[in-house]
C-alpha cells in the first residue's frame, strides 16, 4: 500500500494582522530572518519587555474570523475542489493526536460544499490559560521577544529590539495541498523570511496581487522557538516528544526551510542558537514519533469528518441530498488520548452571519 502524503504546499494568499487584529492584504507585517549567529550569544528576554503590546484576541472568541475575510477577499483561491478550509493549526492538532499527546476538539461545519474546521480550547486549556501564573505569562512573552531579536522588518535591515513588541501583529500564507483524497485550503502563520543570503530583495512596494506572491512563492521561511537550555535526558525526551513534533508539523504543513531554536536560561537569557532543517527534526526525532503515524492519523481523521457528514446529510435530509445546496451545518468533534473520536450535533458557530450572508450573494 502507497504511503499517504501531503502534496507540496503551494502558497495561494498571504495576510497581515496589524496592531488591532484587524485584516490587511498586504505584506506590511512580514517578517525577516537576515541573520542567524553562530557561537555563544546573549540575548536578554526581559529587554524593554514591559512595553510590549500584549495580545488580545482570544482563540475561542476569534476563531476562524481573519480567515474567512480573506476566502470573502480572494475568493477565487477557494475553488469547487477544495473539502477542507481551515487553520493549520487544526491540522497540526489531528496530527499530533496520532501520539495521544492531548485530547482536542474540532468544531466542522459543512457549507456551500466545502468543510471549515476550527480547533477549540478544551475546558482545561481554557482553566489553564484564565489562571496563568506569573512565570507562564512570562515564558510567552519571552517567545515574543525572541522573535523580535530575529526578526528585521527589511531583508536589508537588522532587528530593531528597542521598539515595543505588538505581539497582536502577524503575518500569515495560505496554502493548497492535498493529502491523501483530501483537497486543503489552509493557513498558516509565519515568523519570517529566511533572508541570511544578502540575494532576497525587498517586497515589491505597491504591488498587485499576483506579484507579490511571485515574490512570496520564490523565498524560504523558518520557525523560531525559545526553549529551556536542555541538561537532562528525560528533558530531552520531553522536547523531542512534544515540541519538536509540533515544530515538525509547523514545518511540514508549510514547506519551510527548517526551524530555528533559541536556548535560554532560567533568567530568560539566550546563549546558543541552533539550526534544524525540515528533514533534520525527523531524524533527531526517529525514536520518539513517526511522521507516517501522524500523517496517516490526520488522513483518519478528515476522512471521519467527511463520512460523517455524509450519514448526518443521508440520515436527517434524505439521501439525494446536494452537499452544495445545504448548509451551514455544524457537527463537534471530541478526540481523547486514545484516538477515539466522539461526533456530536453543536450549537457552537464558526461561521458568522456575515459571512455566511455574503458567500450566498455570491460573494
Amino acid at each position: 500500500m502507497n504511503s499517504i502524503i501531503l502534496s507540496k504546499p503551494y502558497i495561494v494568499g498571504y495576510m497581515s494582522v496589524d496592531i488591532s487584529r484587524k485584516y490587511r492584504s498586504d505584506l506590511s507585517e512580514l517578517k525577516y530572518v537576515t541573520a542567524i549567529p553562530r557561537g555563544r550569544v546573549s540575548f536578554d528576554l526581559n529587554h524593554n519587555i514591559d512595553n510590549a503590546i500584549k495580545r488580545t484576541s482570544v482563540d475561542n472568541v476569534e476563531k476562524i474570523d481573519l480567515l474567512l475575510k480573506f476566502v470573502l477577499d480572494k475568493n477565487e483561491a477557494v475553488d469547487p475542489s477544495i473539502h477542507f478550509i481551515t487553520y493549520r493549526r487544526t491540522l497540526i492538532a489531528g496530527l499530533c493526536s496520532a501520539f495521544g499527546l492531548d485530547p482536542i476538539i474540532v468544531v466542522a461545519t459543512l457549507f456551500n460544499g466545502h468543510i471549515y474546521l476550527c480547533s477549540l480550547n478544551t475546558p482545561d486549556e481554557v482553566y489553564r490559560k484564565e489562571h496563568r501564573t506569573g512565570q507562564d505569562k512570562k515564558f510567552l512573552a519571552w517567545g515574543y521577544k525572541f522573535e523580535q531579536y530575529m526578526n528585521a522588518d527589511l531583508p536589508s535591515l537588522q532587528p530593531d529590539i528597542e521598539k515595543p513588541v505588538v505581539e497582536n501583529a502577524e503575518f500569515s500564507l495560505f496554502y493548497r495541498a492535498t493529502l491523501g483524497s483530501h483537497e486543503l485550503l489552509y493557513g498558516a502563520q509565519i515568523d519570517g523570511m529566511l533572508a541570511t543570503s544578502g540575494k532576497v530583495s525587498d517586497p515589491p512596494v505597491n504591488a498587485d496581487h499576483e506579484t507579490n506572491l511571485n515574490y512570496l512563492r520564490n523565498n524560504d521561511y523558518v520557525e523560531l522557538k525559545t526553549n529551556r537550555e536542555i541538561e537532562y535526558r528525560r528533558q530531552e525526551e520531553n522536547f523531542k516528544r512534544n515540541k519538536m513534533l509540533k515544530c515538525w508539523c509547523q514545518c511540514y504543513l508549510a514547506g519551510l526551510k527548517g526551524l530555528i531554536v533559541g536556548y535560554r536560561n532560567d533568567f530568560g537569557i539566550i546563549q546558543r542558537l541552533q539550526w534544524f532543517d525540515t528533514n533534520d527534526i525527523v531524524r533527531y526525532c526517529h525514536n520518539v514519533w513517526s511522521p507516517r503515524t501522524a500523517i496517516e492519523f490526520l488522513d483518519y481523521f478528515l476522512s471521519f469528518i467527511k463520512k460523517s457528514f455524509k450519514d448526518h446529510v443521508q440520515q436527517v435530509l434524505g439521501i439525494n441530498s446536494n452537499f452544495r445546496e445545504i448548509g451551514p451545518i455544524t457537527l463537534r468533534f471530541d478526540v481523547d488520548v486514545n484516538k477515539r473520536i466522539n461526533v456530536s450535533e453543536t450549537t457552537e458557530t464558526i461561521l458568522p452571519d456575515w459571512f455566511v450572508e455574503a458567500r450566498k450573494k455570491g460573494n
